[in-house]
């Protein structure tokens, strides 16, 4: 079984393991809303169904808004995914600003998004409603992207609790560092790395002493001072075209 075919432009959905199991799958719920009302999508068209890392293309033999099932074609692996599991540790922030590097940050590979605050954070908490807003939409990221999986989002963590939940090695963008460049840090050989970005008011001294304490390392992404959005996605993809 090697990678399904899969025309630029069929479209993918995320489903659970076990439906790529059988010969023949059944989608309900929004999913058979958005393939029969949205895309409006025929029998006999074909759709994309992934699953951790592996595909199927599948072709549709009933459409309905309630349900739609369909018979599987070819069956492979995805070719999107890194090679490396990278988290993003990234500040609650203002607005929508954080949605957007969500989304980017997942087109880019990310595999794990951690949510926190910290001293000098602007806004304070996380709510329920938000992050799995996160989730929908890094799924729909991950299916623009063509990945294989989609990234996990994580429940908000305080700062002085955030680094006991990140794989080594973990490497925190701060301003003050003035010598290692965050492509400098980078192993050459690792299967997972964590990345931490600051909040729009920065990262306090305390903090870094927190952060060096429990083991992690502080990089710099250039002389300018980028805004925290522009910074995880910078920093996202320079980790992604080194390691990735």
């Amino acid at each position: 079984m090697g990678r399904a075919r899969a025309a630029p432009l069929v479209h993918r959905f995320f489903v659970p393991p076990e439906t790529l199991r059988a010969d023949r799958v059944t989608l309900t719920g929004p999913q058979a809303r958005q393939i029969a009302t949205v895309l409006r999508l025929r029998t006999g068209d074909e759709i994309a169904l992934v699953a951790d890392g592996a595909e199927a293309i599948v072709s549709l033999e009933a459409v309905r808004p309630t349900s739609v099932s369909a018979v599987v074609r070819e069956r492979g692996f995805t070719s999107a995914e890194p090679t490396v599991a990278l988290t993003l540790a990234l500040p609650v922030l203002r607005g929508d600003h954080d949605e957007e590097v969500v989304e980017a940050v997942t087109q880019l590979g990310a595999s794990r998004i951690v949510p926190f605050t910290s001293a000098r954070s602007v806004v304070r908490s996380l709510s329920e409603a938000k992050r799995r807003r996160w989730e929908r939409i890094a799924r729909e990221a991950a299916e623009t992207a063509r990945r294989g999986r989609v990234p996990t989002i994580d429940p908000a963590r305080i700062w002085t609790d955030l680094f006991s939940y990140l794989p080594a090695p973990v490497l925190v963008a701060w301003e003050g560092e003035r010598r290692l460049r965050l492509r400098d840090a980078l192993p050459a050989t690792a299967r997972a790395i964590s990345l931490v970005i600051g909040p729009e008011g920065g990262i306090a001294d305390d903090e870094i002493a927190v952060a060096r304490e429990r083991g992690a390392t502080t990089v710099s992404l250039g002389g300018r001072n980028l805004r925290s959005e522009t910074a995880a996605i910078a920093a996202v993809a320079l980790v992604m075209d080194g390691v990735g």
